[in-house]
């Protein structure tokens, strides 16, 4: 009877790497630029979708973060699963990392003009941090209103939403990622997880890439290393005592993330 118990509450967790945006395509820093998807990200998108219902995986809630790419992939998806009436929960906890003064520059350009080491730093360490954008050069950069406010969907828990204590373009590193996104999984993730829900969060590289660093104890070189291809299903199964399984987590389409995670890390990374 404890093993059925225990079997009821395991919950699932399905974290998605939103579908390739138009400064992805462009091969532009992305950070808190509130860009659409790109033709091939809406494609991906759908293709998610197909891969989630092949596996008879059933989101009972989606958390997304305020950003269009992010929250159009959740859309795209949702209406391909046709059987799935999940609510959308927005949170700017799962916003992308805020590259400064970097946002919106040809990764090309950043590297030739600051050199790899700098560029390596600031992309791929968790402590490297972009220099801050000038404030005057802000106005013109299409940075998502970041923080707790009227969105598309409903908020994610007030509870744990408090306004971040940086404005847009003051630069993050993906230390500060993992500390904003910490009570998200504290709180509403885990609370829903225990409950023995299917939770589908789809945000972006660094977002992610922050919370598998809490839900694997990933070590430094790990997080480093670590690459999340676009519209790449990664499911764990969740215990009532928070642990998550496999380690790493399971990709949907192994073949074709590995594939995808070696052409990023060719490129520099998330």
């Amino acid at each position: 009877m404890q093993q059925a118990d225990d079997d009821a509450a395991r919950g699932t967790l399905i974290l998605l790497r939103h579908g390739e945006s138009t400064a992805n395509a462009e091969g532009s820093f992305t950070g808190l630029r509130d860009v659409d998807l790109s033709e091939r990200g809406v494609a991906q998108s759908h293709e998610a979708a197909a891969l989630v219902a092949a596996e008879g995986l059933r989101p009972d809630v989606v958390f997304t973060s305020q950003m269009r790419r992010a929250r159009r992939t959740a859309q795209l998806m949702l209406a391909d699963l046709h059987d799935v009436e999940a609510p959308v929960l927005t949170s700017w906890r799962l916003n992308e990392r805020d590259y400064g003064v970097l946002t919106g520059m040809p990764k090309r350009v950043v590297r030739e003009q600051f050199g790899p080491e700098r560029f390596h730093t600031w992309r791929r360490t968790l402590h490297g941090t972009p220099p801050p954008m000038p404030a005057a050069d802000r106005a013109g950069v299409g940075f998502v209103e970041h923080g707790p406010g009227p969105h598309d969907g409903d908020h994610a828990a007030d509870d744990v939403d408090s306004s971040p204590a940086s404005a847009p373009g003051d630069g993050e590193s993906l230390h500060d990622v993992v500390l904003r996104v910490r009570p998200l999984w504290t709180g509403p993730l885990l609370g829903r997880l225990r409950q023995g829900e299917t939770v589908l969060v789809v945000a972006h590289g660094n977002s992610l890439r922050a919370l598998c660093s809490i839900v694997d104890s990933l070590s430094d070189i790990e997080l480093e290393e670590l690459n999340l291809a676009t519209a790449q299903p990664v499911v764990y199964e969740v215990g009532v005592d928070g642990r998550a399984a496999p380690r790493g987590g399971r990709f949907l389409d192994p073949d074709t993330a590995v594939l995808a995670a070696i052409r990023i890390a060719f490129e520099g990374g998330t």
